[in-house]
C-alpha cells in the first residue's frame, strides 16, 4: 500500500487511506478501540475509497495516536476526543513530537511548560499559588496533559480541596477561560485543562467513598447551567470530610430533580448557578411537593438578590463562597444522623 505524504492534502487521498486493520497494526491499538472511538468519540477515518471503503488519512491516523497518549495520561476519552479533533495538522504534529523521547530516553519538556517537580516539591504546602496557577496555564498552551495532572495531584496531595479550588483551581481555569476569549489560547485546551481536573476530583472522591456516612446531600445545577467543576469540587471535600453527596452533573432538567428529591428524601439539597437566573424562579414552585425538611442552599454568581420560596418545611440560605457551603452542608449531615 502507498502511503501518503505527511504534506499532502489528507482531503485528496481516499485511495491511498489506510484501513483499520492497518492501522490497529501500525499504531498497536485493538481495532475495537478504534471502532468505539470512531462510533462514540467521532475520531475515525475521514474519508471513502470510490468503492465506498472507509479509510484513515495521515491526519486521522496523528489524531488516533495523540488521542491514544491523552488516554494513558488519565485524559477521559470523550475530553481527549474533543482536543484532537479541535487542532490542525501542525498542532497535532507539535505535540506529539513534544511526547516523543529526546536523545538519551530522557522525555522533553515542552517549550514553555514547568516541570511540576519543580514547581511544588522545593515549596511545600505554602507554595505561591501565582507560580501553581502559571504552570498550569503553561501546561495548557502546550497540551503537556501529563504535566497538568500531576500538577493537580500534588496541589491536591498538599492543599485541602477548598483551598486548592479557590486559591489554584479557579484562578487557573478563569486564566485559561480568559486566554481562549482572547484568541490566544484554543479551545482544545480549554477542554484539556477542565477534564483532567475532572479526573483529579472524582480520584478523590473515590478514595473517601469508603469514610462517608449519613444521608447524602444532593449536588445539583441549575437546568441551564452547564459549568459543573464547582460542584465535583464540592463533592470532593465533602468526601474527604466524611460527608456523603449524590452529584447528578450538569444540566439536569428541574423535573428530573424533583423525582430525585422525592426518591431520596435528602436533609439537604445545593444548587449551583453561575449563569443569570429569572428573579421570579421557577423551580421554586416546584419545591411545594416536598414534606420534609429540606435546607436549600443556593451558591454562585447567578442567583436573584430577592429569592423567596413558597410556604412549607424548605428552608433556603445563599452561601457567599466554597468554605461556608462546605461548613453548611457538613453541620446539616452531622445533624441529620442524631
Amino acid at each position: 500500500m502507498a502511503v501518503i505524504e505527511m504534506n499532502q492534502d489528507p482531503a485528496r487521498t481516499a485511495e491511498l487511506g489506510w484501513p483499520i486493520g492497518a492501522v490497529a497494526e501500525r499504531l498497536g491499538i485493538a481495532a475495537p478501540t478504534l471502532r468505539s472511538w470512531d462510533r462514540r468519540h467521532g475520531v475515525g477515518p475521514s474519508v471513502r475509497t470510490s468503492g465506498n471503503h472507509r479509510r484513515y488519512t495521515e491526519l486521522d491516523i496523528r489524531r488516533v495516536e495523540l488521542m491514544s497518549r491523552l488516554t494513558a495520561q488519565g485524559v477521559p476519552a470523550q475530553g481527549a476526543a474533543d482536543s484532537v479533533l479541535a487542532m490542525d495538522w501542525a498542532s497535532i504534529a507539535e505535540h506529539l513530537d513534544a511526547d516523543r523521547p529526546a536523545i538519551g530516553g530522557q522525555p522533553r519538556t515542552p517549550a514553555g511548560s514547568d516541570d511540576p517537580r519543580g514547581a511544588l516539591d522545593e515549596s511545600g504546602p505554602g507554595a505561591d499559588v501565582s507560580d501553581l496557577v502559571e504552570a498550569i496555564v503553561s501546561a495548557a498552551r502546550t497540551m503537556d496533559s501529563r504535566t497538568m495532572a500531576q500538577l493537580y495531584h500534588q496541589v491536591l496531595r498538599r492543599r485541602e480541596v477548598g483551598s486548592a479550588w479557590v486559591d489554584v483551581f479557579a484562578p487557573a481555569l478563569r486564566r485559561v477561560g480568559d486566554l481562549w476569549e482572547e484568541g490566544r489560547l484554543g479551545v482544545q485546551s480549554e477542554h484539556l485543562t477542565s477534564e483532567l481536573l475532572q479526573s483529579e476530583l472524582r480520584a478523590v472522591v473515590r478514595a473517601n467513598r469508603l469514610r462517608v456516612a449519613g444521608p447524602p446531600v444532593i449536588l445539583a445545577s441549575a437546568d441551564d447551567e452547564q459549568h459543573h467543576l464547582p460542584l465535583l469540587a464540592l463533592e470532593a471535600e465533602l468526601a474527604r470530610r466524611g460527608v456523603a453527596s449524590l452529584f447528578l452533573g450538569p444540566r439536569v432538567p428541574a423535573d428530573a430533580l424533583v423525582s430525585a428529591l422525592r426518591e431520596s428524601r435528602p436533609r439537604a439539597l445545593f444548587l449551583w448557578a453561575s449563569l443569570a437566573r429569572p428573579a421570579e424562579e421557577p423551580f421554586w414552585r416546584r419545591l411545594e411537593v416536598v414534606d420534609w425538611r429540606l435546607d436549600v442552599v443556593i451558591g454562585g454568581p447567578g442567583w436573584s438578590d430577592r429569592v423567596a420560596l413558597p410556604e412549607g418545611p424548605v428552608a433556603l440560605t445563599r452561601v457567599s463562597g466554597f468554605g461556608s457551603a462546605v461548613e453548611l452542608l457538613a453541620t446539616v449531615s452531622e445533624e441529620s444522623r442524631r
